[in-house]
C-alpha cells in the first residue's frame, strides 16, 4: 500500500505555492538524490550553529543557512522526483522518513552540544516527538493517509519554530540562562520540560483516539467478512 501524503500543518498552504514556484526552477542537473544529499547536508551545518551555542553571528548564520537548505532538500526532493516523473513510491517513503529520523537526531545532538539546555533535555525532546510520528505511522496502516504534521505542527513548522528560538537565544542569552526560582533548572531547561510534558499528554490523547479508530476499522471489517461470507453461502 502506498499512502497518500496530507499535510495539515498551519503553513501548508503557503509552503506548497512556495515548493510548486521552486520546482520548475531547480536545475535537470540537480536531481532527487541529489536534493536529499543537500537536505542532509542542511541539517548538519544547523546542528553545528546550534553546537556553537549561539553566540556569535556566525553561529546564528549557520543555522538559518543550514535549516534553509534542509528545508529546501527535504521538501523539494519528493516534488522534483514526482514534477519529472521519476518518483520511487516506496523506496522515496521509506528514504524520506529515514532521513527525517537523521535530520532530528542531528538536531538533538547540535542542541545537547550547545550548553544551553541540560544534557538529557534535547534526547527527551527527541523521544517524545518520536512517539508521536511513530502513531502517525501506525496510524496510516489503518486510514492509508500518512499525516506529514502532529496537531498541524510538522517538519516545516519545528524548523521555523527552533530558528525563532536561535534568534531569541542570540538576542537574549541571559533570559534564557537564568535560574527559575524553585525549579533550580534555567529559563530555558523549563520551557523544553513543558514543552515535553505537553507532547507526552498529547500522546495519551492521540493514542486513545487512535485505539478507537482501530477498533471501529476491525468491526467494520468483521461486518465485511461476515457479509461476504452470507453472499457466499
Amino acid at each position: 500500500m502506498t499512502p497518500r501524503r496530507v499535510n495539515g500543518g498551519f503553513l501548508a498552504k503557503p509552503e506548497a505555492r512556495a515548493l510548486d514556484a521552486l520546482v520548475k526552477r531547480v536545475p535537470a542537473s540537480i536531481g532527487p538524490d541529489m536534493l536529499t544529499r543537500i537536505g542532509i547536508f542542511g541539517a548538519v551545518v544547523g546542528a553545528l550553529g546550534f553546537a556553537l551555542g549561539l553566540t556569535t553571528p556566525l553561529s546564528l548564520a549557520l543555522v538559518f543557512i543550514g535549516f534553509t537548505l534542509n528545508w529546501l532538500g527535504d521538501s523539494l526532493d519528493g516534488k522534483v522526483a514526482r514534477h519529472r516523473g521519476v518518483q520511487r513510491k516506496v523506496q522515496g517513503f521509506v528514504l524520506d522518513n529515514g532521513v527525517d529520523l537523521i535530520a532530528y537526531t542531528l538536531l538533538a545532538l547540535g542542541f545537547a552540544a550547545s550548553g544551553l539546555v541540560s544534557l538529557p533535555i534535547p534526547f527527551i525532546l527527541l523521544s517524545f516527538y518520536m512517539l508521536l510520528s511513530n502513531l502517525a505511522l501506525a496510524r496510516m496502516m489503518v486510514t492509508g493517509v500518512h499525516s506529514l504534521a502532529l496537531d498541524s505542527v510538522g517538519t516545516t513548522e519545528l524548523r521555523v519554530a527552533f530558528l525563532l528560538l536561535a534568534v531569541l537565544l542570540f538576542l537574549f542569552p541571559g533570559a534564557f540562562q537564568a535560574i527559575v526560582p524553585g525549579l533550580g533548572a534555567t529559563v530555558l531547561d523549563g520551557l523544553s520540560l513543558l514543552w515535553a510534558g505537553i507532547m507526552l499528554v498529547n500522546f495519551g490523547f492521540v493514542l486513545r483516539r487512535d485505539i478507537r479508530s482501530a477498533g471501529l476499522a476491525d468491526q467494520r471489517q468483521a461486518r465485511a467478512a461476515a457479509e461476504a461470507e452470507r453472499t457466499e453461502g
